[in-house]
């Protein structure tokens, strides 16, 4: 066998082996400008469904941030494919965090019973959990919470996951503290998300300080295919979106002379 003839069965194997397949699946748009050439094409044409992504909050006090990400993409992810959204965590983290708000969930435009909500105690159980999910077709998006300080996810872990999210062309979206992910894996791309300040909301012709739709400073420190990137991300509650988050310097001041609107009283 010729020297191009080998390449080519080895590259054939390769992608019989479930390393290439994410090529066949569509991409999810976030925000344009984080897509078009002008900006360095890091994710061209958006980010890769069925495949792998890791998101990390970039302090422990963000872990409410990288959580509210991931609820992002999967919305956009649930707009593009039908089927169920699998939300996995331990119940080891409790009430504080991981566990879905269904009148939270809306906001994102997601719709409560396309959600299916798995607890588990051990590592090596909810990674379980979301192998066996994925080889179900009909899924559209999977995430996992892993708990802090664990070593069971390697790249071996994330291999298997990735392998078959693109078999089937579900999307995962794993979320974990820095020190879990501080290992090469076999992930499309990965995220370091941090909370940034709301810009003001209308509220009955005032600005109001905090109420508006979340931001986030978005770092794209790992990618298969692009360069590395940051952007200040902001949610579009009409549009069910990302954009581009304008900065705070440059919004309007608040309106404070009249304060908020109050109930007349009785005379």
């Amino acid at each position: 066998m010729r020297d191009g003839e080998t390449l080519a069965a080895l590259r054939a194997r390769i992608k019989a082996g479930g390393l290439d397949e994410e090529l066949a699946w569509p991409t999810v748009g976030l925000a344009a400008e984080v897509e078009t050439e002008t900006h360095g094409a890091v994710l061209p044409g958006g980010l890769a469904s069925g495949a792998l992504h890791e998101l990390q909050p970039a302090t422990p006090a963000d872990i409410g941030a990288a959580t509210g990400f991931a609820l992002g993409l999967a919305s956009r992810l649930l707009a593009q494919r039908p089927g169920p959204l699998l939300w996995g965590l331990p119940s080891t983290r409790g009430w504080r965090e991981g566990r879905l708000y269904p009148v939270g969930l809306g906001a994102f435009g997601i719709d409560p019973d396309r959600v299916v909500q798995v607890e588990v105690k051990k590592t090596a159980d909810l990674l379980w959990s979301l192998e066996e999910a994925l080889d179900h077709p009909s899924l559209a998006v999977v995430v996992g919470l892993l708990p802090e300080g664990d070593r069971l996810y390697d790249f071996t872990a994330s291999r298997r996951l990735a392998m078959r999210a693109a078999r089937h062309g579900a999307t995962v979206l794993l979320l974990g503290a820095a020190p879990v992910f501080d290992m090469a894996t076999a992930a499309s791309t990965r995220w370091s998300l941090a909370a940034l300040a709301s810009r003001p909301a209308p509220h009955i012709g005032q600005a109001v300080p905090g109420l508006g739709p979340p931001r986030w400073q978005a770092r794209l420190v790992k990618s298969r295919k692009g360069l590395l990137d940051a952007w200040d991300l902001e949610w579009n509650h009409e549009t069910l979106s990302f954009r581009l988050a304008a900065p705070l310097a440059d919004r309007a001041p608040l309106r404070r002379t009249g304060g908020l609107s109050r109930r007349p009283t009785a005379a």
